[in-house]
C-alpha cells in the first residue's frame, strides 16, 4: 500500500508543478521567492491533493491534517529558498546556465524528500 501511496504523492506533486493548477501568477512569485501569498497559494495545492490522496487510503483525520501541513509548509519554503536563490544569484535564472537545473533539481531533490518522509512516518 505504501508503494502506492509513494506514487500518488508523486503524481500529485506532478499535478500541482506542472499542469494548468500552477498558474502563472504563482510561477512569477516562486521565480524570485516572493511575493509570499502566491507561493502559499501554490502550496496549498500541494497540501490539499496530498490531503486527497492520504484520505483515498483511508488514513484518520488527524493524519490528513498532519500531512497536509507538513506538506504546505515544506512546499512553501522550498519554494521559497529557491525563488530567492534566483534573485540572490540572477544568472540562476537562466536556462542556459548549467547552475540553474543543478538549484532546479535539488529543489526537487527536497520534494521528494517530504514526500518519502511522509510515506515513511505515515
Amino acid at each position: 500500500m505504501k508503494t502506492y501511496l509513494l506514487l500518488s504523492l508523486i503524481f500529485c506533486h506532478f499535478l500541482a508543478d506542472y499542469t494548468h493548477l500552477s498558474t502563472a501568477w504563482m510561477l512569477n512569485a516562486k521565480r524570485l521567492g516572493r511575493p509570499l501569498f502566491p507561493i502559499l497559494c501554490h502550496a496549498g495545492i500541494h497540501a490539499v491533493l496530498m490531503a486527497i490522496a492520504f484520505w483515498g487510503f483511508g488514513f484518520s483525520g488527524f493524519i490528513v491534517i498532519k500531512m497536509f501541513f507538513v506538506q504546505l509548509l515544506l512546499h512553501f519554503f522550498i519554494d521559497t529558498w529557491k525563488g530567492l536563490m534566483n534573485t540572490w544569484f540572477p544568472v540562476l535564472q537562466s536556462p542556459a546556465n548549467k547552475w540553474h537545473w543543478v538549484v532546479f533539481g535539488f529543489d526537487q531533490f527536497l520534494h521528494a524528500i517530504v514526500i518519502i518522509v511522509m510515506v515513511s512516518v505515515s
